[in-house]
């Protein structure tokens, strides 16, 4: 069975319209700032640690249509903000996490876009029972990854890890800006 990409908008608010019958000036100006927009993966497995204290997982977001309607038609600026993970069967909280690393890449080979390591935490990560919260460590524009056909998420931890496989879901989430001109 295939995971799913699932898009979630949380809200979507128009910034400000502006209309201008003057000659040169669009006839139509709008800015749109989506409040946050997040991609889940369900259900990552993650098999048991056998005595390692590292996992790496990498999977990929292949359906990226819903985001290509923001992406395609809009003027946009898309930064990543935030990756969740919410563990879903075999564990009960993150406790056992001292390092944790998430880092985004186009899915498609032929890219020549580079890596960016969105988060990383040593030492300081700041688990809250099955959730475990990853903010940006940086505000960075992705579009040129959101425009490809897949993105691909590498995710690793370290730690006294489980000896018992488990599964998790993840979301990796982010704020879109916009704008949309229409010129007489």
């Amino acid at each position: 069975m295939s995971p799913m990409s699932i898009l979630s908008f949380s809200k979507l608010s128009l910034v400000g319209i502006g209309l201008a019958m003057l000659p040169g000036c669009p006839l139509l100006d709008v800015q749109a700032d989506a409040g946050e927009v997040c991609l889940t993966y369900p259900n990552l497995h993650i098999p048991a640690a056998g005595g390692q204290t590292e996992a790496q997982e990498s999977f990929s977001f292949d359906d990226l249509s819903q985001i290509h309607k923001i992406t395609d038609k809009l003027d946009a600026n898309v930064e990543l903000v935030r990756a969740e993970i919410r563990a879903t069967s075999g564990i009960s909280d993150f406790s056992f996490v001292q390092a944790a690393h998430l880092t985004v890449s186009s899915g498609d080979s032929t890219s020549s876009l580079p890596p960016l390591e969105i988060y990383n935490c040593d030492g300081d990560c700041a688990p809250d029972g099955d959730t475990l919260e990853l903010p940006a460590a940086k505000a960075e524009d992705v579009i040129a990854y959101l425009k490809g056909n897949s993105i691909k998420i590498d995710l690793g931890f370290k730690g006294n890890l489980p000896t018992t496989e488990w599964t998790m879901d993840v979301d990796v989430c982010m704020k879109a800006k916009g704008s949309y001109t229409v010129s007489p």
